[in-house]
């Protein structure tokens, strides 16, 4: 229960922020402190995240040893459907980036609370308990709330609510990763709508504060503790090759994540889909332990040139499965690293893409190494940490649809910065051929998956100023005549008409009875049914900011009339919205305008 003292202390700070922050002329003081503070905040949040997850881990590992790791995953997604349909129902279906998004584009950049913390858990379980998938959904979900319930709790409006939505994806990804040029460049090319220079300073300011919260409690903590300081332009051909590979790698991984779902959900009942589902993944960790988890403790194996250690504590590490070593159980985890992350969240358990791309990046490029090396052998040269970062980055970019994030992403996390230009080739290939390839596919859907300008000036819009009102009434059987008169004394542009019963059944248009108006002859023969346009859409007043951010090219393809009452009180002025896109567009700091 909460204190009534410190509720009263709160209310009290922050009345006294508003008072605050409403004398400041400059928004972009206030938004740099609560950057900072976000920043602060969210860099907490990874280290719980951090310290849940590996403590459930070691938990479940020492109590199920042996034979009995196979029920782990089973127990874990188990646990977290309970969870979800019983305690966190309300926000159980709030799956990270999209939802992160759509909560931007739909609901004015208002997040749940609640998704601070409940998240934490959930992925901690899964992932503790074996689950394929990565702790990046968590973070971006608690960071994107953390800046959400900021702006809210000082009453900014819905741009700065969304900047502060950004400022929390990017310390989490950066203080998760230690990468704060990669969770910079995340929140603007995923999170937020579009590059502006007024989101610079937030961003890189909450960036940096979580990095450095994170690291100053935690210490230096790297995915990877290998890093490349050179690279040889000898060896561009096979940045090619790995950019192809990892394109295609991504394709797989989509394709295994669709099936993995589309069977699952054919079960119907959530806890019969968690029994299903972990026992199946349960099955498979216990002959590939390396499939456990998050997987980095694979990838780390391999850039220590120690293949051995993906098959340690497995049954096949037997000297009588012998014909299973090598190179043969890399490719079999690589084929089953999208299936058991699959299964993990198609049975219902927590967690992002992230981890399973980056892992299954690695194993795509240390593959291509060993292709390479088993026909050249070690004349050429070339390292197969290169190839495993580079196959990271491309798979990486494919999968999130962040070509930029996955280049500084991979040389923040691995400290290769002499990678960057091969980094950039092989991103650049990767996602180009995978859109290539996906312009072919009809099944393909068009969407990116990021914010939507459209729908983020949409939110931001006064509805009473793109709607023209309308007055008077014209009917079916009205004349030219009456029409030239009604516009006449009216400045409407368009005017709906009515039947006998009342009921809207057309509209009709300025410019098209100014056409006829030298036509005097027409004036009392042409009948208004005859001049009218059919293709329009009545909605009402209260859900046009729903309809339009639903479907914001119906305002392109359709009249749109609005009712208050079940009366016809306007129309949407596209002449209207067109100028308020453009007078949004035309300001450099469109976040900070008023």
């Amino acid at each position: 229960m909460r204190n009534p003292i410190t509720s009263t202390k709160i209310k009290k700070l922050r009345v006294k922020f508003r008072r605050i922050a409403e004398k400041q002329k400059n928004k972009q003081i206030t938004i740099i402190f609560l950057s900072i503070l976000v920043g602060l905040i969210v860099g907490l949040a990874a280290i719980a995240i951090k310290q849940i997850t590996y403590g459930i881990e070691n938990y479940a590992t020492k109590f199920f040893p042996g034979f009995l790791l196979i029920l782990t995953p089973l127990v874990g997604l188990l646990l977290v459907n309970i969870l979800n349909i019983n305690v966190f129902k309300k926000v159980a279906d709030y799956k990270g980036m999209r939802n992160v998004i759509d909560s931007i584009e739909n609901h004015q950049s208002f997040i749940k609370l609640r998704l601070i913390y409940t998240k934490f858990i959930t992925a901690g379980i899964t992932i503790g308990f074996g689950g394929s998938s990565g702790m990046e959904s968590a973070i971006i979900t608690s960071g994107a709330s953390i800046g959400s319930n900021m702006g809210k709790s000082f009453g900014l409006n819905y741009q700065l609510r969304t900047l502060l939505i950004g400022c929390g994806t990017a310390g989490g990804i950066s203080a998760m990763y230690n990468a704060p040029i990669g969770g910079f460049l995340f929140a603007l090319e995923v999170i937020l709508p579009e590059f502006t220079p007024a989101l610079l300073i937030p961003l890189l300011l909450s960036s940096a504060t979580g990095k450095i919260l994170f690291e100053l409690i935690m210490g230096e903590n790297l995915r990877f503790d290998e890093h490349i300081d050179s690279f040889s332009y000898h060896s561009l051909p096979y940045v090619i090759l790995v950019g192809l590979a990892g394109a295609l790698t991504a394709m797989y991984m989509k394709k295994t994540y669709s099936l993995c779902f589309k069977y699952l959900s054919r079960l119907n009942n959530p806890y019969v889909i968690a029994l299903v589902g972990g026992s199946v993944l349960g099955l498979l960790i216990y002959f590939f332990p390396a499939l456990y988890g998050e997987g980095y403790v694979s990838i780390n194996d391999l850039l220590h040139n120690n293949e051995a250690g993906i098959w340690k504590n497995s049954i096949l590490a037997n000297p009588g499965f012998q014909p299973f070593h090598g190179t043969f159980i890399l490719i079999v985890l690589f084929f089953l690293r999208p299936v058991t992350t699959g299964l993990s969240l198609g049975s219902g358990g927590e967690g992002g893409y992230f981890a399973p791309s980056l892992v299954a990046g690695g194993l795509t490029g240390y593959l291509v190494f060993k292709l390479i090396f088993s026909i050249y052998g070690s004349r050429l040269g070339l390292e197969p940490n290169t190839l495993i970062f580079l196959g990271m980055a491309a798979t990486f970019a494919c999968v999130m649809r962040a070509p930029v994030t996955a280049i500084f992403l991979i040389a923040d996390t691995t400290q290769s910065y002499g990678l960057i230009v091969p980094l950039m080739i092989t991103t650049t290939i990767a996602y180009t051929f995978k859109n290539y390839i996906d312009s072919y596919n009809p099944l393909q859907k068009g969407d990116h998956g990021t914010l939507q300008m459209e729908k983020f000036i949409l939110n931001q819009i006064n509805l009473r100023d793109i709607i023209e009102p309308i007055f008077g009434k014209i009917k079916a059987d009205d004349k030219l005549r009456k029409l030239i008169a009604h516009f006449s004394g009216h400045e409407n542009s368009v005017t709906p008409v009515y039947d006998d019963k009342e009921k809207v059944i057309g509209i009709i248009e300025l410019k098209k009875v100014r056409a006829l108006m030298k036509n005097f002859e027409s004036y009392d023969s042409v009948n208004a049914s005859e001049l009218m346009d059919t293709n329009f859409d009545v909605i009402n007043y209260t859900s046009l900011r729903k309809t339009l951010l639903d479907n914001p090219s119906i305002i392109k393809e359709h009249h749109i009339l609005i009712s208050k009452e079940d009366m016809i009180i306007g129309h949407v002025s596209s002449y209207k919205m067109l100028s308020i896109y453009n007078q949004y567009l035309n300001n450099p700091d469109r976040l900070f305008a008023k």
